[in-house]
Formats: structure tokens, sequence, C-alpha cells
């Protein structure tokens, strides 16, 4: 594997793995002092947007695209109620709406998902910084949806983000083409 492959690969997800373990901390110390604002979010927010960056102008933004699609299928990948529901949409569809606020209808007959999330300030992320993470971090959301419908319609599917609070939006929609038709 040459440098460029493994940064590809790997830049997004280590950067994860080393947030994810500065918030598990972050929130033993928010248990321990509740009172006092831990810094450290947002210092993580700020350099994981500057490294978005970086990546942007030494891989180009195919290649981070690609990456940050890879990024949010494996973010997906370890939710437990997608395990709970695979090959049941329906129930998914049902279950993770109402836990989540979104409006999530399937128009079976065209073979169109519609995701409409909650009215929001900021994103679902908490790595992301509305005002200072590059864009075209909303392309790890698109990944997260490709994972979770082609896992529970077992089938391949396109995603389209139709609205991003990152963008400018008041929420975050997606729309998700069924990419073979459904035989039920």
């Amino acid at each position: 594997m040459n440098r460029q492959d493994f940064i590809k690969t790997c830049a997004g997800g280590l950067c994860t793995c080393a947030v994810a373990s500065t918030l598990g901390t972050t929130r033993l110390a928010a248990e321990e002092k509740p009172a006092k604002e831990d810094w450290r979010l947002p210092f993580v927010q700020a350099r994981y947007g500057k490294l978005l960056e970086i990546l942007t102008v030494k891989l180009g933004e195919v290649p981070l695209t690609e990456t940050l699609r890879q990024l949010g299928g494996f973010c997906a990948s370890g939710m437990q109620l997608l395990a709970k529901h695979k090959g049941d949409v329906d129930g998914f569809i049902r279950e993770f709406g109402e836990k989540n606020g979104e409006a999530i209808s399937f128009d079976r007959e065209k073979g169109i998902i519609t995701v409409v999330g909650p009215e929001r300030t900021t994103c679902f992320c908490p790595l992301v910084n509305t005002s200072t993470t590059p864009k075209v971090v909303c392309n790890c959301s698109l990944g997260w949806q490709q994972h979770v419908y082609e896992t529970l319609l077992e089938k391949p599917v396109e995603v389209t983000l139709k609205e991003s609070v990152l963008r400018g939006g008041k929420r975050c929609i997606f729309e998700i083409r069924i990419k073979q038709k459904l035989n039920s």
C-alpha cells in the first residue's frame, strides 16, 4: 500500500477513532464536573475541520469524497438497530424515525425512501462545527445512509443529499433510490 492509499483509506478513520476516545473521556469528565464545559470538543471540531481541509488539498475532492462515504458506512455498520432490523426496512424506519425525530417515507412503487431530519442549527455529528467544517463532510452522511438502506433492503441504492444543515439548510434531507425494484 502506498502512502496516498494509506491516507485515503485510514486518515478519516484514524482521526475519528482518536476523536471517539477523546469524546469518551469528555463524557467522563462532564459527569465528574457538570458545571464546567469541556474545552476538548471545540478543539476536536476545529482539528477535524482542518484535517478535512488539508486532505481535500492533498488528495483532491473525489478521493476524499469516497473516503468519507466509506467512513460513513463504517459508522453505520456498528449500529445495533440496523442489525436488529436487517431485512426489515419498515421496522427500522418506524423505530429509527421515532427515536431520532426523523420523518422517513418509503414509496415502494417509485423505489424511493425520503429521510427528513428534524430542524436543527448544528450537524448531527459531534465532530462537525457548522461554521468551520468543510461541506465535503456531508459525504460521510451519504455513506451512512447508503450502508443502512443497502443492508436493510439487500439491494444497491443511490443516495442524494437534498438539504443539509452544514450547507445552509434547516435540516438534513436525503433521497434514497433503490437501483433494483423490490419484489414486494
